[in-house]
């Protein structure tokens, strides 16, 4: 076996339309995002960070390596050895994280544009085509006059040929308030059809309304953004009885500390390449002598790939940083869309947050120990972290812990201090926590060979019944800080926002409800209220977070998290998310 070159070099064979189009859509991404370069030492302080291979890998029959101090391992995926820090990083397909990151951002890289309706108008591919106002019509809608062709056509409101548009909003507050599909059927009157034409309705008129919010991220300026990151499993039942197998999908999550406003929420599920197109390519371009980052399909599971998990034939280096992703017999793939490999979801949610936060002064993130995460972060971010504008830190909290044991951790962690708070009597409790974390800080330095702390976990001291035994790891920290600076950043580090957004999904959302275990039948997982379709998930989780960006307001503030993080001036009602529309010709969206 040869080959040569880098992952986001392979040649795209001759395949159909539809295969082509998850391809095709990279060219949407601004340039500076399409030269994405995800393969290089990913420890902070080694000289190798952020640097890559200048001539690419190759591999050459027995002999395997790679240019500028490195070395490539081969162990069922291929793994970069660092020569320098003797590090491993999991090699990874440039081109497949671009298109995760389209897949992701796609109405912020290609906004809805007004387009004449004449197909044989220079206008109607122009971006730059030029309308003016010509009156409206007897509905009200506003009508236009194309420049090029002098065609009239007019905006249809976005509820346009619905019957009942009225229970537009009772839909989507009962789908925000825990109610399953058949209680919402009795509550509305409307059938089956139409309650579910209501929720593509819903959740296109979300998806148009926070791209067009979020596009304005980008020419945003803050001065110090605290995000912090977590991911969380949704379960969709089996569509068919004679296979017992669930389709497990993961979302990638990130909430800002200060106003709760969050970013991402997407599953790995991609709806825009069917199973078969994907098969076929993988057969077309030979993927199947091809290592995992090599291929054309490395962003989606292939059947190859499910068959080589189930059976754990493939095995990761044991000091990679990002184990292998694996499935469980009792798993199976999508029968409709494909679905995406986690760790390439994490990348796209990295290069996507980059994009919205480049106005971003300086940026914290606390990210959860899940394998993948750190790495997909610090690829994202590396230039930051070289230029001291963004910082990492791992946040670990022992979650499986019971109601008494945290309330038994929670009573010794406040002995502790109340001890350690007296030596501290003309201080606020605010600056004696800083002073006792500076202190752990220091001692946590000096026991640190190289002085830095990114391979020391320092437990939190401070009681929190939320986070208990919480320990970080500042991976980003390279003993430039001095110890004062140092802990005011790790007394900010916490888990808390995201998990408290995944706690108020749970428990609003009757789709994603914790599933149960079934004991007669292999402990299979199964819940009633789950979706049989995994397009179902992406689409509550996408409404879920537009409500609980906009329009959600919590006891304790009077503002939305959209509004204190400056993408709103008030509370948005539904009806205005419903309601709105950007300058498109459409007919509408069916009947319901």
């Amino acid at each position: 076996m040869n080959y040569k070159g880098d992952p986001s070099s392979n040649p795209v064979p001759a395949i159909s339309d539809s295969q082509k189009s998850t391809t095709a859509r990279i060219r949407a991404i601004p340039l500076a995002h399409q030269s994405i370069q995800a393969n290089f030492c990913k420890t902070p302080g080694c000289n190798n960070f952020g640097v890559p291979p200048r001539t690419g890998l190759i591999q050459t029959g027995r002999g395997n390596k790679a240019s500028d101090g490195y070395n490539v391992v081969s162990a069922g995926s291929l793994d970069l050895s660092c020569k320098r820090c003797g590090k491993f990083s999991t090699i990874k397909s440039n081109k497949a994280i671009a298109e995760e990151l389209q897949r992701q951002g796609d109405l912020i890289w290609q906004p809805p544009r007004m387009r004449c309706p004449n197909d044989a108008c220079t206008s109607h591919s122009m971006n730059d085509a030029t309308f003016r106002k010509f009156g409206s019509t007897r509905s009200g809608s506003p009508r236009f006059q194309c420049s090029a062709c002098k065609s009239t056509f007019s905006i249809g409101k976005s509820t346009l040929r619905q019957r009942q548009p009225h229970k537009n909003t009772q839909v989507f507050e009962l789908l925000v308030n825990k109610s399953p599909m058949n209680r919402m059927l009795e509550l509305t009157g409307l059938s089956v059809s139409s309650l579910y034409g209501k929720i593509n309705f819903i959740y296109e008129q979300c998806r148009l309304f926070a791209a067009d919010r979020e596009r304005q991220l980008a020419a945003m300026k803050f001065e110090r953004l605290y995000l912090c990151t977590d991911r969380q499993d949704y379960l969709v039942n089996w569509p068919d009885k004679a296979i017992r197998k669930t389709i497990q999908l993961t979302a990638i999550a990130t909430a800002d500390l200060d106003s709760g406003y969050i970013f991402g929420l997407t599953p790995n599920y991609d709806p825009s390449i069917t199973q078969n197109d994907l098969e076929a390519l993988w057969a077309a371009s030979d993927d199947q002598s091809k290592p995992l980052a090599m291929r054309e399909t490395a962003r989606l599971w292939t059947r190859a790939d499910y068959d080589a998990s189930t059976v754990k034939s493939t095995q990761p280096s044991p000091e990679a940083q990002e184990p292998a992703e694996d499935m469980s017999e009792g798993q199976q793939l999508p029968k409709s869309g494909c679905q995406v490999h986690a760790d390439y979801l994490m990348y796209g949610h990295y290069w996507l947050l980059r994009h919205q936060l480049q106005g971003a002064g300086k940026i914290r993130f606390f990210l959860d120990g899940e394998a993948g995460l750190l790495a997909a972060c610090m690829c994202a971010f590396v230039d930051r972290v070289n230029a001291r504008t963004a910082d990492i830190a791992v946040v670990c909290i022992e979650k499986e812990l019971t109601v008494d044991a945290r309330n038994a951790a929670l009573a010794k962690a406040r002995k502790w201090f109340r001890a350690e708070r007296a030596r501290f009597p003309a201080l606020s409790e605010r600056q004696a926590r800083s002073a006792i974390m500076t202190e752990i800080i220091a001692a946590a330095r000096s026991n640190a060979p190289d002085g830095c702390l990114k391979n020391s976990w320092i437990r939190s001291p401070f009681p929190d019944l939320a986070e208990p035994n919480k320990r970080i790891r500042f991976v980003t920290d390279l003993g430039d800080y001095d110890d004062a600076h140092a802990a005011n950043i790790l007394l900010k580090a916490t888990l808390w926002p995201i998990d408290s957004v995944f706690n108020h999904l749970r428990r609003r959302l009757s789709h994603c409800e914790r599933p149960v275990n079934s004991a007669r039948r292999a402990n299979r997982r199964w819940h009633i209220y789950a979706p049989y379709d995994p397009e179902m998930v992406n689409k509550v989780l996408t409404i879920f977070r537009v409500w609980h960006n906009y329009v959600w307001i919590g006891k304790k503030s009077n503002e939305t998290a959209a509004e204190r993080l400056g993408l709103a001036q008030g509370k948005i009602k539904i009806q205005d998310i419903l309601s709105f529309a950007e300058f498109q010709t459409h007919k509408g969206h069916g009947n319901d």
